[in-house]
């Protein structure tokens, strides 16, 4: 049993955060917008995120659950800023990986902004992973996934193509203070699921990233 914090379909999870993919270029198996708000049910654990286009990013949006996709939409982070003012939304998901484009500092100082807003920090940066952990630890309404960090960066504690100091740092945050704050990502159907969860399964966190998980459902419902 899994919960999965970001897809971009169903697969076997018992629950998870179904994030919309709007834009160029379509990615075959991803759902639009449209098709997950049909999912949106968090009765059932799953909660939709709204894809922000860049034509909307001054428009009100009647969903409560937000993505920000900063590299493939071109805003800016008063942009971001100004699209939460207006739309309030419970929780709001900023994909992190946008060099050169933006710094962490970016990202901080959104989630400074809105101190009793959560916020969800797809990817934990990629190479910028210790950044991200850093701003974790201090700023807390914010948590982080791993999703393609751990399977392309790190990928999946292999020592002849990983990159030692992703891996360190995600073992660290499994065991810090902010642990309570960190979720389990597969970003399916870009990346595989299962193995995914083997990784996790490895390092006896899967009980811990449930709770998580569960923990943030019940907090942003």
């Amino acid at each position: 049993m899994f919960f999965d914090a970001h897809i971009h379909n169903k697969k076997d999870e018992q629950g998870g955060f179904l994030v919309g993919l709007e834009g160029s270029p379509h990615f075959e198996g991803t759902l639009n917008n449209f098709e997950v708000l049909e999912l949106h049910n968090p009765k059932e654990d799953y909660i939709s995120f709204y894809y922000v286009k860049n034509s909307e990013i001054n428009k009100k949006i009647e969903h409560e659950y937000l993505k920000f996709h900063p590299r493939r939409e071109k805003y800016s982070p008063k942009d971001i800023i100004n699209s939460i003012k207006t739309n309030n939304p419970k929780c709001a998901m900023i994909d992190t990986l946008n060099e050169p484009f933006w710094t962490p500092y970016d990202y901080w100082n959104i989630a400074r902004e809105f101190p009793n807003l959560t916020f969800i920090f797809p990817h934990s940066g990629g190479y910028l992973i210790n950044d991200f952990i850093k701003i974790c630890h201090f700023q807390k309404n914010v948590w982080l996934d791993f999703s393609l960090t751990h399977t392309n960066l790190g990928c999946f504690e292999d020592k002849e193509k990983g990159l030692a100091y992703i891996n360190q740092a995600i073992k660290y945050a499994l065991n810090s203070p902010f642990k309570n704050r960190i979720l389990m990502s597969s970003d399916y159907p870009f990346f595989s699921q299962v193995d995914v969860v083997n990784f996790y399964k490895k390092l006896n966190a899967i009980d811990l990233l449930n709770s998580n998980f569960y923990s943030l459902l019940e907090l942003i419902k």
